[in-house]
């Protein structure tokens, strides 16, 4: 009998998340049953539980690799390019990346029934903090180029960063609210908010 693939592992893993990300969209995590997963899925009961025993880890995967879409979504609005960015221009660009991602994957609807989730669900919570964590300090590297070009007070960059990516979490409530059209002009008002004004 021929060997599952690592890779094979993985899409079987990606396409049950997938899968399951809008039983819990629709639903909430407490009312959506297994037996919803399997139907979404259209895979067995024994195919699924496979890669995900219980509904607590089908939970922790869904909410993980929603944080990994946020925390990737800031990496690359602060992937370096031609010239330095303003924290405006950066946020703006994160603001816009993730109406795009819900767009395709209500990620900001995740975002919510993960938050409520980790206030009661200690393996969420851990990980939402780490999330938090590593986005805080990228965002801190920015701020203290900015302070380096000494247009920055030298307030700790570690709170001015926390400070500034606390738009995040309203902007995500509005999104899920409101949808990409409510929010629409946030990405321009961030970029007034913080104009850019580093010196090449």
């Amino acid at each position: 009998m021929p060997r599952v693939s690592q890779q094979h592992k993985e899409d079987q893993r990606a396409g049950i998340l997938a899968a399951a990300r809008p039983c819990f969209v629709r639903n909430g995590f407490h009312r959506t049953s297994m037996l919803d997963v399997f139907a979404e899925a259209g895979k067995s009961a024994g195919a699924v539980c496979r890669y995900f025993p219980r509904k607590e880890d089908l939970i922790v995967g869904v909410a993980a690799q929603n944080l990994d879409d946020i925390t990737e979504v800031l990496r690359t609005a602060l992937s370096p390019r031609d010239g330095r960015r303003g924290v405006g221009q950066v946020m703006a660009e994160l603001l816009e990346a993730v109406i795009e991602r819900h767009r395709d994957k209500q990620l900001a609807t995740v975002a919510l029934i993960v938050w409520s989730e980790a206030m009661h669900n200690p393996a969420l919570a851990e990980r939402l903090e780490a999330a938090t964590v590593d986005m805080s300090q990228t965002m801190a590297a920015l701020v203290r180029e900015h302070q380096q070009a000494r247009d920055w007070t030298e307030a700790p960059a570690d709170a001015l960063a926390k400070v500034i990516l606390s738009i995040l979490p309203g902007f995500l409530l509005d999104l899920a609210l409101l949808g990409p059209h409510g929010v629409a002009a946030f990405p321009d008002a961030v970029r007034t908010l913080w104009p850019s004004r580093v010196r090449s």
